[in-house]
């Protein structure tokens, strides 16, 4: 049976009274989260106590007050069920003492290397996973599994060695029939850079380095695939399994490729993973912003693959004071409760226009506590009940594409380097021309159903011949942008080679401007006005804006009704071209009704 994306709620806090005023608004999803750590900041992630006391020792009435404090006003919940594979304080002392990798929050590539963490943590998976499935199985609808840097299998090691991951290494080159060497390259050689002032790396002289750091991705893709094997033997086959990965859009310095990201083609193609996690994207959430995903959507659908919006934006009441002496400084709430509802819809409206799941994110309490935009949120959950839809794809002739091999030549460890940018950088870009665009991934052009029009591709470092042929039969016809330093090697050599297509050697180049002529000249169909952030699929289309004002919109066929959700009111009839009043800020969602 076909099911709805997830619309569910998540907080690091209790926040029992608004679950239930959530719960009251009809929404039956919660995310539950038996942390057994602290956060970055170094806060407990949970309210409640730890689950996991001890090697093989557990506190299941802890982790049952959890589920069943929900259920006691929602009995018909059901859960998300995150999983904590992080290390306790217990475990990284008794580890560490021994000499062993412990700290599994900042150095994830190095515990995974370590049979002994992996055997107590695999323990500890499975005795929560059978004792959950035991008093809960019919309320878990999946369950995520969470480990690394802020539970987002992010590694902040830096690369770092240990003799454990030594010897992994090195067999994992003899594995992949590559030249022998005899450790981890030291500090200096893991982010040494021979091009573009420290920037970019040599295909030769760097060997060692992208080598490596192929390595390390993999790792850690391997490690989120051996632990998802694990848990589907305790799950029945409807439940689901969900993992925050793939954050190529958004990773920048001393993250874009350290942070083990870039071999999440290999989750991808794991059976037993069934959805990817992302926030939305942190570069471009302003009021008058476009938002975005920090993970290839595109590709992730193609492979089979479904995607959930996390919905942690700061709205005006959100609560950043964790205790009296700790506050998140680093958050820009939006301003009002106008603001809120504005920002809220726009990825409510993304989010549903892409076939994608969503949960509102409480992260400390407070964020939904003003009436309106709780009410709004209702509203919203109503709509979703009407129009979500799995399947559901933007209509997207314009596609952003990714090498994420080519990315490794990125040395993101070097200050200033602008191209750790240049992904959210081009998003931002994508979300302002006035038309929807799509995110692959190189491996995933095989896979098109639909050639795009326009294809921009961003820090395509190496061509080489095998790249260059899945192009050409790929995108036949496809009009190209690159996007920054593109085309310098072909895996040997380093040497621009000519690019067919329009290059743009610096990002900065690429203006919502300029995008929208390059579309038009390749025929695709511009929905809105520049600058003005927008979806639209073949019955839907949205649109934000920060100011008030006039704005024309232009479909594809003649509509009967043009109508908008959120007031309710028909705003055109009988007609491909309309306008629209904002009120700033305001997102808008019509229901565009086909002429018979």
């Amino acid at each position: 049976m076909k099911r709805k994306p997830f619309f569910a709620y998540r907080s690091f806090r209790k926040e029992l009274p608004t679950r239930k005023q959530f719960a009251d608004l009809g929404i039956r999803q919660f995310c539950i989260f038996p942390a057994n750590t602290v956060n970055a900041l170094g806060q407990p992630y949970s309210e409640y106590p730890p689950v996991w006391l001890g090697d093989r020792c557990y506190d299941f009435e802890a982790f049952d007050r959890q589920f069943d404090d929900i259920l006691a006003f929602c009995p018909e919940a059901e859960f998300l069920l995150m999983v904590d594979l992080n290390s306790p304080p217990w475990l990284v002392r008794q580890l560490q003492c021994l000499r062993q990798p412990g700290d599994s929050f900042c150095e994830v590539s190095e515990v995974l290397c370590s049979e002994l963490w992996l055997d107590t943590t695999m323990h500890c998976l499975e005795t929560l996973l059978e004792h959950a499935q035991e008093k809960y199985a019919d309320h878990i609808r999946c369950v995520i599994l969470a480990c690394g840097a802020t539970d987002e299998w992010m590694d902040y090691s830096l690369g770092a060695e240990s003799d454990d991951k030594r010897r992994r290494f090195l067999a994992w080159l003899h594995e992949n029939n590559l030249p022998e060497q005899k450790s981890i390259p030291d500090f200096a050689r893991r982010y040494h850079a021979e091009h573009c002032d420290g920037m970019l790396r040599d295909p030769e002289a760097d060997r060692e380095a992208l080598t490596y750091w192929k390595f390390h991705s993999e790792l850690i893709a391997d490690g989120i695939c051996r632990f998802a094997e694990v848990a589907r033997k305790h799950l029945r086959s409807e439940q689901e399994i969900g993992v925050f990965f793939g954050y190529l859009m958004e990773l920048g310095e001393k993250s874009m490729v350290s942070c083990g990201h870039l071999a999440y083609e290999r989750v991808v193609r794991s059976k037993e993973v069934d959805f990817f996690i992302a926030p939305g994207d942190y570069c471009d959430r302003a009021i008058g912003g476009g938002g975005g995903f920090q993970s290839l959507h595109g590709a992730l659908r193609l492979n089979g693959k479904q995607f959930l919006h996390e919905l942690d934006h700061h709205t005006h009441t959100a609560n950043l004071q964790l205790t009296p002496h700790i506050r998140v400084s680093w958050c820009r709430p939006w301003p009002d409760a106008k603001a809120d509802i504005a920002g809220l819809r726009r990825e409510f409206c993304r989010t549903l226009l892409h076939g994608a799941s969503l949960w509102w994110f409480d992260m400390w309490g407070g964020y939904y506590s003003d009436p309106e935009v709780l009410r709004s949120i209702g509203e919203m959950r109503k709509l979703w009940e009407l129009l979500a839809d799995a399947d559901r794809l933007p209509d997207a002739e314009v596609a952003l594409i990714a090498d994420p091999e080519s990315v490794l030549y990125c040395n993101d460890f070097r200050k200033g380097n602008p191209l750790c940018h240049i992904f959210h950088e081009a998003q931002k870009v994508c979300n302002r021309f006035g038309a929807p665009y799509v995110l692959y991934d190189r491996a995933s052009l095989p896979l098109l159903r639909r050639v795009p029009k326009l294809a921009i591709l961003p820090l395509w470092v190496e061509l080489d011949d095998v790249r260059r042929q899945e192009l050409e039969r790929c995108l036949p016809g496809t009009r190209l942008i690159w996007l920054g330093p593109c085309g310098l090697s072909d895996g040997s050599r380093w040497e621009q080679q000519p690019l067919p297509g329009l290059h743009l050697p610096e990002y900065t180049q690429l203006t919502p401007e300029l995008l929208r002529k390059e579309a038009a000249a390749a025929g695709v169909h511009l929905y809105g006005e520049c600058n003005l952030p927008l979806w639209a699929t073949e019955d839907l289309l949205s649109c934000h804006s920060a100011e008030s004002g006039k704005r024309t919109f232009r479909l594809k066929c003649k509509a009967a009704a043009v109508i908008e959700l959120f007031s309710g009111k028909t705003v055109a009839e009988h007609t491909a071209e309309f306008c629209y009043v904002f009120d700033g800020p305001e997102t808008v969602l019509f229901h565009l009704i086909p002429e018979k």
